[in-house]
């Protein structure tokens, strides 16, 4: 598959996730989003499973507790990884950085632990995953990581 066809492939995907993107902003969201995977060696189908599941894929997003931007940074998150959470650009970089640094955190787990280990630390922080030794028996992170886990394998086609 040519760079131009994945893109439109992606670009396709944020639109469903978020119909309100037109199609220029969505081949941009994309295209990032394909860069980012490649410089960190994630699969990009994650970012865009993470990422629907945080704010559908829409660009300025706020939580009531204050996560902002398409992958809902949390203002302390964004701080330390020097990234501007209201902006899509940066913030999808962010988003890259922080779950390959949380894969890294569980590395020495098999591989599903790790991704599930990182998904769930990524939404309830790597404290509680350490403290409670992998998923915190919160029902949102819970919920969190079947949802992030089923759509990736969904983009994958499994």
């Amino acid at each position: 598959m040519t760079a131009a066809a994945l893109v439109l492939l992606y670009a396709c995907a944020l639109q469903a996730f978020n119909p309100h993107l037109d199609g220029t902003r969505a081949a941009t969201l994309a295209r990032v989003t394909l860069r980012e995977a490649d410089r960190e060696r994630l699969d990009a189908r994650l970012l865009v499973a993470l990422i629907a599941v945080e704010s559908s894929w829409h660009e300025h997003a706020v939580s009531p507790a204050g996560a902002r931007g398409l992958g809902q940074l949390m203002p302390a998150t964004a701080g330390a990884l020097r990234v501007d959470p209201d902006d899509p650009e940066a913030n999808i970089h962010g988003v890259a950085v922080h779950v390959r640094g949380l894969l890294a955190r569980y590395a020495a787990l098999d591989r599903y632990d790790r991704y599930v280990d990182a998904i769930a630390a990524y939404n309830a922080g790597a404290g509680a995953v350490d403290r409670y030794g992998g998923v915190p028996p919160y029902p949102e992170t819970r919920a969190y990581v079947r949802r992030v886990m089923a759509l990736w394998r969904r983009l994958s086609g499994r």
